[in-house]
């Protein structure tokens, strides 16, 4: 049976080795403040979050799109300010995505304690029909344990529907159909989907310009952080951040 020591902390990471559930007392690196390009999902997130804890309408989320532009970091920023501003009925536990065999006897346990849970799994990803695909699909809903009302699931992935596309090759058109189709029901089943897009230039300069003032750096740095960026391959938030990281170390 999965064991549950929080030692009353509201940040929880279940450990499949060890079968059970411990608190972890940490703040994430990021805050809202240094997310940019993405308010109208903080909006939709934090409005979302209250209401679950409020005991209002609220809905399973899906955070999808363009990697390192701050899928994650949102889930994790809005949670440390809500339990900042003093929201300690709100809890969360992260779980692997690997461990999603478990989540059926998670969801048992967490159901029966009278505080709120969000059940936090990144960069998801399923073969269709796999036993993983099956189980998350069911206890999002369908199962008795998806009628509990104080457990929400916010999940991130790279791709809009969460898992690959099966080979169809030698299918006619209505088996075809049928298979999306139960792809899709997965994706479906969030009642809420954040989109993420990859940053342009510019926007990777605003980024790397607001990082300065919060680490109040004076000197220029768009050079360097061009020449980052093209080491990393591309423009994100992620990038930014890491660049930031790679100038401290060097100074």
């Amino acid at each position: 049976m999965i064991k549950i020591n929080n030692k009353n902390l509201n940040k929880l990471i279940f450990i499949s080795t060890m079968k059970e559930i411990v608190g972890i007392n940490t703040n994430y690196k990021k805050k809202l403040a240094d997310l940019l390009f993405i308010d109208d999902q903080k909006d939709s997130l934090i409005k979302n979050t209250i209401n679950f804890i409020n005991d209002k309408n609220f809905s399973n989320v899906l955070l999808w799109g363009e990697k390192g532009m701050g899928k994650s970091s949102l889930v994790h920023a809005v949670i440390d300010d809500l339990i900042n501003k003093g929201y300690k009925n709100l809890n969360f536990l992260e779980i692997l995505s690997h461990d999603i065999i478990y989540l059926p006897e998670i969801v048992y346990r967490l159901s029966t304690i009278n505080k709120k849970f969000i059940v936090f799994i990144d960069d998801v990803i399923f073969m269709p029909f796999s036993n993983d695909f099956n189980i998350l699909k069911s206890v999002l809903e369908g199962s008795l344990l998806s009628s509990n009302k104080n457990i929400t699931y916010y999940f991130t992935t790279n791709m809009r529907n969460i898992s690959l596309s099966s080979d169809q090759s030698d299918l006619d058109d209505l088996e075809t159909k049928d298979i999306q189709n139960s792809i899709f029901s997965l994706s479906e089943r969030f009642g809420l989907c954040l989109g993420f897009y990859r940053c342009s230039k510019d926007q990777y300069l605003q980024i790397i310009n607001n990082y300065s003032k919060s680490f109040q750096i004076k000197e220029d740095i768009k050079t360097e952080a061009l020449s980052w960026s093209i080491l990393k391959g591309g423009y994100s938030g992620r990038i930014a951040f890491q660049f930031f990281i790679d100038y401290f170390n060097r100074r």
